[in-house]
């Protein structure tokens, strides 16, 4: 029987060996990262005997010793540094920690604090006298100060005067001779007593505006009073015909500063001047072309000073009287209308005028 040659096993031993040797050097050199350097040394000892020369048995791999254990290491937690607070914030902050540690104070001391322990002067100077606290309020009151005059504006319209609707010249009303002679034109005699009235309000330094019978700024007009100056007509009716008229706008209601400006012209008109008054009025003051361009506001009346033929020679030779009587109406409106009447109440008055006690409508014929 003959031999036959055995086949060398391949030798796995070594490469078991190896690989072992690998892996435990791979833990060791984890284990050195993991372990702080001052317990280096006590796994030395270890990691020597881990590490086995080539060809020796393989050590056994003990566990690693309680009395050294592997730490983990841990992420070190970023704080965040705290948000500091706006100074607005701690303003009121402050504020509201005074504010409460004082109302729980005063709240401590009411309930437990007996009165009698506190100086007696000290109550008495702190009560207050109920008269004298009245008597106080009173005085303390404010007193009504009087509008500067210069800051109410008062319109005064010059009947007829100036350009007319046809930009011609409107004479108004006019008075003839047996000839057909012009003897009087009533836009003479209205100019003559609106400037009068005007001179006489600006004495008193109010702000006046002269204006014509179709002056421009008429439109939207804002004032604290409207007077439009006229004479009646010059037409020989058959009988006498005399008397004053005044109207306010048909479309303004009866109540309100129209009517008492109205009846302010009215009664010191008739104080002043030896005429009636007379309620015929026409469409022309009722209706009148200014009436429908000033503003809403502003308060506006027409007066008729008289009938150019009966009352010709009044209308003719007492400028300044008729100036002054429709000046007392118009003060007799400013001071007591509005914001304005508790200055008259109080005897803040500027002249000797008449306040009507009714303001009544006017009266209309045929009803």
């Amino acid at each position: 029987m003959t031999d036959e040659p055995v086949s060398e096993q391949p030798n796995n031993e070594e490469d078991e060996q190896s690989a072992s040797a690998i892996f435990i050097e791979l833990m060791r050199q984890a284990a050195e990262k993991a372990v702080p350097k001052s317990a280096k040394s006590h796994h030395v000892g270890s990691a020597e005997a881990l590490a086995t020369p080539e060809g020796e048995a393989e050590p056994s791999l003990a566990p690693i010793s309680e009395e050294h254990p592997i730490r983990r290491v841990r992420r070190r937690l970023v704080l965040r540094p705290p948000q500091r607070a706006s100074m607005a914030g701690g303003f009121l902050g402050t504020v509201f920690v005074v504010m409460v540690s004082t109302a729980l104070v005063a709240t401590l001391l009411m309930f437990f604090v007996n009165p009698e322990y506190l100086n007696p002067a000290v109550v008495q100077g702190l009560q207050l006298d109920r008269e004298e606290l009245v008597g106080g309020i009173e005085s303390a009151r404010p007193t009504a100060v009087q509008t500067p005059q210069w800051l109410r504006r008062i319109g005064i319209i010059s009947g007829h005067r100036g350009l007319g609707r046809t930009l011609n010249r409107d004479p108004g009303a006019v008075c003839y001779d047996e000839f057909k002679r012009v003897t009087l034109e009533e836009e003479t005699i209205n100019f003559a007593v609106s400037t009068r009235v005007v001179a006489n309000l600006e004495a008193l330094n109010f702000a006046v505006d002269m204006l014509d019978e179709f002056d421009p700024r008429l439109v939207d007009y804002r004032a604290d009073a409207l007077v439009s100056i006229h004479a009646n007509s010059c037409i020989d009716y058959g009988e006498v015909v005399s008397g004053y008229i005044v109207s306010k706008s048909d479309a303004r209601p009866d109540t309100g500063n129209d009517v008492f400006l109205r009846e302010c012209i009215a009664l010191n008109y008739a104080a002043n001047i030896p005429l009636e008054r007379s309620y015929n009025e026409t469409e022309d003051m009722v209706n009148n072309h200014a009436w429908r361009k000033i503003h809403p506001l502003t308060p506006g009346v027409i007066l008729e000073m008289g009938f150019m033929l009966a009352d010709q020679e009044i209308l003719t030779t007492q400028h300044d009287l008729l100036a002054h009587a429709i000046t007392m109406g118009i003060l007799c409106y400013i001071e007591n209308a509005g914001p304005y009447a508790s200055l008259a109440r109080s005897g803040a008055k500027s002249g000797d005028y008449l306040v009507p006690i009714l303001a009544t409508p006017t009266p209309i014929f045929g009803r």
